[in-house]
């Protein structure tokens, strides 16, 4: 009878997971994982032959089963029972928070650090600033599980400051983010920090170069989206994780222009709200990743020139916070552009560079050669 039972219900999941799958229509994207799926491959003569069509296939059948969001958040929900701590390289906090782990950065950071030296020994005409923000695991360190092996980012921020060139404003946020801890200043459910953690590292950006930063009351804070969820609830999905709020912060005064010039298009808002609607509701700040683009506002002409910004996405929520102090801002990310920022620099007649990375981006990232 047992035999019975279990020849019965073995073959009621293959019936319902195997035919399910096929007749269900296929999935391009996964908003839970923040991924393109794999489609039906194409079956010709050449993929079979080559192995092509039977690894796709393999990949396919495992994109596309039946109910495989709910089977993905209970495999992260059955690590968790059998007591794992890191999973996909995310930890969970006892308070809700999803916090990437942090991995002994040295190699790396070394290569990068060796890249911003030479780029500002290349360029003594720039005045380059800085901007080092820390990572959830720092900030939150007590929230991780104990004993978790996150790297200290501490002492990375401390070598930091001994090894950059002096000719660098080095410009450490970390104070101000710990202190201000309290505050929702990171995702829960994301790795990047909120616009109010954007707005504490913007502060100290003025501060540090002599510009009166913008009080948080003369803004419009406004709730774009309080149904997000980040990266890292992509990597880790989990049942009733809470999701994250989208803030943004609007000046009644402030008017511009953000031209995406890798994508020639032009708007008169630092903020894609279409984006709100999307799974990924970071790009709602200046519409996401762009190699290159371009704003300019009615910030006072001659009041602080023009700045060129060199950022990974953390300078996303940050940016639209320095665009009421400068005439002209030209942003790039070194991951897709591979020109020059030496030259940029010089043919638009830019004398200021800021740049502004997260640290766990600093350790990790190649493509800092692109600098110069």
């Amino acid at each position: 009878m047992k035999n019975k039972i279990i020849t019965v219900v073995f073959v009621a999941y293959i019936f319902f997971f195997g035919i399910g799958s096929i007749l269900m229509k296929d999935r391009e994207f996964s908003d839970m994982e923040n991924r393109t799926l794999q489609t039906f491959p194409k079956l010709t003569l050449n993929t079979i032959m080559s192995g092509e069509f039977t690894e796709n296939f393999e990949t396919y059948m495992s994109d596309q089963i039946i109910l495989k969001d709910e089977l993905v958040q209970l495999k992260v929900l059955e690590n968790r029972v059998l007591g794992q701590k890191l999973i996909n390289d995310v930890y969970f906090s006892a308070e809700g928070m999803l916090i990437r782990n942090y991995v002994n950065p040295y190699e790396q950071l070394n290569t990068n650090l060796g890249y911003v030296n030479e780029f500002a020994a290349a360029n003594p005409d720039l005045n380059i600033t800085w901007l080092v923000a820390p990572n959830a695991c720092y900030v939150y360190e007590d929230r991780l599980p104990d004993y978790a092996p996150c790297y200290d980012q501490g002492e990375v921020l401390r070598y930091m400051m001994e090894q950059v060139d002096t000719s660098i404003s080095l410009v450490d946020c970390s104070k101000s983010l710990m202190a201000s801890k309290d505050e929702y200043i990171y995702y829960n459910t994301d790795h990047h920090w909120t616009m109010n953690g954007a707005y504490l590292g913007y502060v100290e950006y003025c501060q540090t170069v002599g510009i009166t930063p913008t009080q948080k009351e003369t803004y419009d804070i406004v709730s774009g989206s309080k149904e997000f969820y980040g990266t890292l609830y992509s990597n880790a999905p989990y049942f009733g994780q809470k999701m994250d709020e989208v803030i943004i912060f609007n000046n009644p005064k402030g008017e511009y222009k953000v031209e995406y010039l890798d994508d020639d298009i032009t708007t008169d808002s630092l903020y894609n709200m279409d984006n709100l609607s999307i799974k990924d509701k970071y790009t709602t700040y200046l519409d996401g990743n762009h190699s290159i683009l371009k704003i300019t506002s009615n910030a006072p002409e001659g009041d602080n020139g023009k700045l060129l910004v060199v950022k990974d996405s953390y300078g996303h929520c940050l940016i639209p916070l320095l665009a009421d102090h400068y005439s002209e801002i030209i942003v790039v990310d070194l991951r897709y552009y591979h020109i020059g920022v030496g030259k940029l620099a010089y043919d638009e007649g830019i004398e200021n560079v800021l740049m502004i990375n997260n640290l766990d981006f600093i350790s990790t990232d190649n493509n800092f050669l692109w600098l110069y």
